[in-house]
């Protein structure tokens, strides 16, 4: 079993894959301004930021000896999974690509990882929208499904081939960018009503369903914890205080918006939601910054400054 390994006297490198994704794009900034020499892992060519400590490397995750190259070539301190199909409703509409992107292309990684690279201290990061195996009935959509396939999978190869291997489970996050995500399409449309493109109506589903939503940032500092401090084969759930209802979403945005704009629910029912405790992560010095307040402030502003 691995522990966690002292860092080298040269300057530590870090793979990032999914780069130019959501979380991607924020962690690259994150840990090229720690001082990290971050590899920037794309499919096709991308608008990543520049930055003096940023390198872009083309590779498709499908594409297993591709990456076995890249691994060979770089040999990182550090892995960073984020690469993958991390929307709910096309898991449903595409299952057989959700589970290629997040099981096969996981699979490939950790194979290189093996061969390549073996050394390094990897991250995959998973979702608290997992569910049981042993439960079929539990899940509520293939992503899940897919999510809960790959950090099986990871932590089991990861346990039989001795590899430096942390599980990371993140709530929905949010901030700002470009995301698919609730407050993000929200903003979206609370944006598109000041410039006058869409009718001053937000509908959303169930005002009253209840979500743990976290500050991206927040979270991109837990994995550079968990990259010093975490344990070799732990499960760490990433996640805020506080479930917050949809209701408070939109709330906020009437507060904070130029316009004034009616809502309507669909639907108006409670939901049980199991509170999420981040426990172990708490253990190691971790705790939320940014206020769900300014992370939503935020979403709406880049929209502002987006919306074509």
């Amino acid at each position: 079993m691995h522990t966690t390994r002292p860092h080298k006297t040269e300057q530590r490198s870090i793979l990032i894959t999914g780069a130019n994704g959501f979380t991607g794009l924020h962690a690259c900034h994150y840990f090229a301004n720690a001082g990290y020499t971050v590899y920037a892992l794309v499919r096709t060519p991308s608008k990543i930021p520049p930055h003096k400590n940023i390198n872009e490397r083309l590779c498709d995750l499908n594409d297993k000896q591709s990456i076995k190259k890249i691994l060979h070539t770089i040999k990182p301190h550090f892995i960073l999974h984020l690469a993958g199909q991390n929307s709910v409703p096309t898991s449903w509409s595409d299952p057989i690509n959700t589970f290629e992107s997040n099981v096969m292309c996981t699979a490939y990684l950790l194979d290189a990882i093996r061969t390549e690279s073996n050394d390094s201290k990897t991250i995959i990061v998973g979702s608290v929208l997992q569910s049981n195996l042993s439960f079929p009935s539990s899940f509520q959509h293939p992503y899940a499904l897919s999510k809960t396939i790959q950090t099986g999978l990871s932590g089991a190869y990861g346990s039989l081939f001795e590899l430096d291997v942390i599980i990371a489970n993140p709530s929905n996050l949010i901030g700002p960018g470009h995301s698919t995500g609730v407050c993000s399409l929200l903003a979206q449309k609370v944006a598109r009503m000041e410039k006058r493109q869409e009718e001053k109506k937000l509908v959303v589903h169930n005002l009253l369903a209840k979500r743990n939503f976290l500050d991206v940032r927040d979270a991109v500092k837990a994995y550079g914890l968990l990259f010093s401090k975490g344990k070799t084969g732990e499960v760490y759930e990433i996640a805020s205080e506080k479930m917050r209802s949809i209701g408070e979403i939109t709330d906020i945005l009437k507060q904070i918006s130029t316009i004034d704009f009616e809502v309507h629910s669909l639907t108006e029912q409670q939901e049980i939601t199991p509170m999420i405790y981040a426990t172990a992560i708490k253990e190691l010095g971790w705790a939320p910054a940014v206020p769900f307040e300014q992370s939503i402030l935020e979403i709406l502003n880049f929209q502002r400054k987006n919306i074509v």
